[in-house]
């Protein structure tokens, strides 16, 4: 019994001189922290870069909605003060099918500079990533290649 303890087998095999019989590498432990913490920092960096870009996004967003509304309200007054004086509809200021017209038209282009705005934030996150993805390869292979 006592035996048993001092010598551990599995299924009658030593598992001391198993396990030594396989060469595990070495590792790092400073350089893989190092690695990770470079990981982390990458992370912070595009989650910042991801937050910043929707920040602007919703900016130009709110800056949209006050714009179309100044444009509504300046039609609006536009058209009373035209009945006020008595004018036709059909005078000088432009008619609502022309109103309607350059509302969608701006619409339409606000909706690309927003598009745009969203795909740059996630491209400049996901360059971020990619590129620390990159770097992480290189300094694993560099572990590897400095313990052979």
């Amino acid at each position: 019994m006592s035996d048993d303890k001092t010598n551990p087998s599995l299924l009658g095999l030593d598992v001391g001189k198993l396990l030594g019989s396989f060469r595990l590498p070495t590792v790092d432990v400073g350089q893989l922290i190092e690695t990770n913490r470079r990981n982390m920092d990458a992370l912070i960096a595009a989650q910042r870069s991801v937050t910043d870009g929707y920040t602007s996004l919703a900016r130009r967003q709110v800056e949209i909605f006050q714009n179309t509304m100044d444009m509504a309200q300046s039609a609006i007054k536009a058209k009373r003060e035209a009945k006020k004086g008595g004018e036709e509809s059909s005078g000088d200021g432009p008619s609502s099918t022309e109103i309607a017209r350059m509302a969608l038209n701006m619409a339409v282009q606000n909706m690309k500079d927003l598009a745009e705005a969203a795909s740059k934030a996630n491209g400049d996150a996901l360059a971020l990533i990619n590129d620390r993805m990159k770097a992480t390869l290189t300094e694993l292979k560099a572990m590897r290649e400095k313990k052979d």
